[in-house]
């Protein structure tokens, strides 16, 4: 039988040294982080301000009036804007992740047999990891992502997995 070398760890050894030199003191709670979908509601749009048809828009009008929504709604100098994308290349069996923002971007390949809609939501998750990294630089954040089902699927009360992770 062998006889293991233990040693004091951290809070052991200054609880010792408190009571040697007898400072009375109470501890402070550490804070807590409280997950902002738990204090706010996740707000899901999935139109422009304006009543419109797609396929009678011209493709230029629609991206105005999708920056002017998106500008009037989260202005930036309020929120930070977070774009995310999934893409799949067609003939291929991959798909990826991208995210932008002021304050990150990155993209992820996400291996085989995954789809744009695995992306869509893999961009998603990991761009409100990131922004749990810079919780001190931004105040709001808002993800503008161009998939109708992702966007139905992280803002239902079923999606836990993502918002679980700020």
């Amino acid at each position: 039988m062998r006889n293991l070398k233990t040693q004091t760890g951290f809070i052991q050894k200054v609880t010792e040294i408190k009571t040697k030199l007898e400072i009375k003191s109470k501890p402070k709670p550490l804070h807590q982080w409280e997950n902002p979908v738990d204090i706010e509601q996740v707000e899901c749009y999935l139109h422009l301000q304006q009543n419109i048809v797609k396929g009678e828009i011209g493709t230029d009008t629609l991206r105005h009036l999708a920056a002017e929504t998106m500008n009037t709604r989260y202005p930036p100098d309020k929120w930070l804007h977070i774009f995310t994308d999934g893409c799949q290349m067609d003939g291929y069996i991959n798909a990826g992740a991208g995210i932008y923002c002021e304050l990150f971007s990155c993209y992820m390949p996400l291996g085989q047999h995954s789809t744009a809609f695995d992306g869509e939501i893999e961009a998603i998750r990991t761009a409100l990891r990131l922004l749990n990294v810079h919780q001190n630089k931004f105040e709001r954040a808002v993800i503008f992502s161009n998939s109708k089902t992702a966007i139905l699927s992280v803002g239902s009360t079923e999606a836990r997995d993502c918002k679980a992770l700020i």
